[in-house]
């Protein structure tokens, strides 16, 4: 089985400009972890996740992630990092920029093996640079729930 045949083809994106707080939206409608960034073009530039919020959006940059003191998250008034306090307002300050993708031709073998080596929960899957669809680790659950895909 290819990623072709499990990906997400309507895939939820944002560029570069998109401000956190739309990111932010997109995320809780969807009910979705992280979506990719992509240029006018529809290029892949990125990918952000609700992580890179939480974790970069309070660094500043592409600091190591590491958990955020609950408290002070809820004292601070939590509500984005849109504020005049000086952090980042939107996602090309906290994008992840090298990003793990994969063809269309790639095996669900291969994306899966990615994953669990690279601790992704998503591989955007694109057609040269141009974005195509995505593979989530949900995409190859309901896969193998469906019975499209044998679990070994």
């Amino acid at each position: 089985m290819r990623a072709s045949d499990i990906m997400t083809r309507d895939v939820a994106t944002v560029t570069p400009d998109t401000r956190i707080a739309e990111l932010c939206d997109l995320l809780r409608e969807r009910k979705i972890t992280g979506a990719p960034v992509v240029d006018p073009e529809g290029r892949l530039v990125g990918i952000v996740s609700k992580d890179d919020v939480l974790f970069r959006g309070r660094a500043g940059g592409s600091e190591p992630r590491q958990t955020p003191d609950i408290k002070e998250l809820f004292t601070s008034g939590f509500v984005g990092f849109d504020q005049a306090d000086g952090g980042p307002s939107n996602v090309g300050q906290i994008m992840t920029r090298g990003v793990i993708s994969a063809p269309e031709d790639a095996t669900v073998e291969d994306l899966c093996r990615l994953m669990w080596d690279r601790r992704i929960h998503r591989v955007p899957i694109v057609r040269g640079a141009v974005l195509v669809g995505i593979v989530s680790a949900l995409d190859v659950c309901r896969a193998v729930t469906n019975g499209r895909l044998a679990a070994r």
